[in-house]
């Protein structure tokens, strides 16, 4: 009697040549293979369908809205240049006359700090919004599509604690 002790990817493959069934943890296991990336038509169908579990209309360019505690977040895909972005943006509470971009920026900290964002001023609606574009090839899969909206929600609401300290 032969026993082998071998783990992960090999035991697969060898009960597979000598016709035995891994178990199904492994089989899930087998999908690492796939691409690192996830698609554009992957995020759209993503969006699209968070929309509909939210009870968002449907629109030919899907545009998911969450309010992530006082922040309310509306994420897409956008094209630029040549390459495709998640694009996050998030709207911060109204808080009345907004300071110059410069000023609350050197509140946020150093450049480290506000890289992979901007700060803008929506005039109509008397708020700060805070704008992020995640080249979807930086993307793997749903989960990381998730964790970049939560991420931006996050920032927005780090750079209301810093503007309403001032």
């Amino acid at each position: 009697m032969n026993v082998f002790i071998v783990g992960g990817q090999d035991a697969v493959s060898y009960r597979r040549r000598h016709a035995w069934r891994a178990s199904s943890w492994e089989e899930l296991g087998l999908q690492e293979d796939r691409p690192d990336d996830i698609t554009s038509q992957e995020v759209k169908t993503l969006l699209l369908h968070l929309m509909h579990l939210s009870g968002q209309p449907a629109t030919a360019r899907p545009a998911l809205e969450l309010f992530i505690g006082d922040i309310l977040t509306c994420t897409s895909v956008e094209p630029e240049g040549q390459d495709l972005y998640l694009c996050v943006t998030a709207l911060l509470p109204s808080c009345g006359a907004g300071l110059p971009e410069a000023p609350i920026l050197s509140m946020l900290g150093d450049d480290g700090d506000r890289a992979g964002f901007e700060l803008l001023w929506h005039a109509d609606r008397g708020c700060y919004i805070v704008v992020r574009k995640i080249a979807l090839r930086k993307l793997t899969d749903e989960r990381s599509v998730m964790d970049e909206i939560l991420n931006t929600a996050d920032l927005a609401q780090r750079c209301q604690r810093k503007i309403t300290a001032r």
